[in-house]
């Protein structure tokens, strides 16, 4: 299959509800999370952010349900033919529990993204994981596969808010904490080491605690 260009998502948006919308995971493009997200347009049922700020690299995005007539105009994220429903492997390891559906955004031509990239908990250091495309499935499902271990990319995690800044400074002078590198180190106490990894995942050949993906 030829590659085409890479998805960066930016956020996994996990949709809450007893409705047969809720247990939805979405792949998010945008750099901001939206207010609000709808699925499709005949629907009652709409959903809203269940925190404000910005998005909190590797974490995923709640979202509860309400009334339709609750949403605000122009703050939604509609869910309609630029998506596609989604099947990836390991999607307990990535997206924690596993999403009864997943949607992912196709490209400004409204083809599937040869690759995407899917960003995971971390600290300091953004890491990530790239899922490459192998065909389509029953019902136009689209099928991702993952490829090769999780890596770092560039950057720095601030530890108050989780933004994805290019440096640390000046970021978390903001926050009146100038000087920290991750949390639970007292400013201007910071011993200079290693950054801390990302948990069960091997990074660049590092072993977490658990298994490997």
């Amino acid at each position: 299959m030829p590659e085409r260009t890479l998805l960066e998502g930016t956020a996994i948006l996990q949709l809450i509800s007893d409705t047969p919308s809720g247990g939805t995971a979405i792949v998010l493009r945008r750099p901001e999370a939206p207010p609000f997200v709808v699925m499709g347009d005949d629907t009652e049922e709409g959903f809203s952010r269940l925190r404000r700020g910005a998005i909190a690299y590797g974490v995923a995005e709640l979202y509860q349900a309400m009334p339709r007539d609750m949403l605000r105009d122009g703050h939604i994220l509609h869910v309609r033919g630029d998506h596609r429903p989604a099947r990836v492997d390991k999607a307990g390891s990535i997206f924690g529990p596993k999403p009864e559906k997943l949607w992912v955004p196709l490209d400004d031509d409204g083809r599937p993204f040869g690759r995407m990239r899917v960003p995971i908990p971390s600290l300091q250091r953004p890491a990530f994981v790239e899922f490459a495309l192998h065909g389509e499935g029953d019902g136009d499902v689209l099928e991702y596969r993952l490829d090769g271990e999780a890596r770092f990319g560039e950057g720095y995690i601030c530890p108050y808010c989780g933004k994805l800044c290019p440096r640390k400074e000046p970021h978390t002078a903001a926050h009146g904490v100038a000087g920290h590198t991750h949390a639970g180190v007292t400013a201007g106490q910071d011993d200079g080491g290693p950054a801390p990894q990302t948990g069960p995942l091997e990074v660049g050949g590092h072993h977490g605690a658990g298994a490997q993906l």
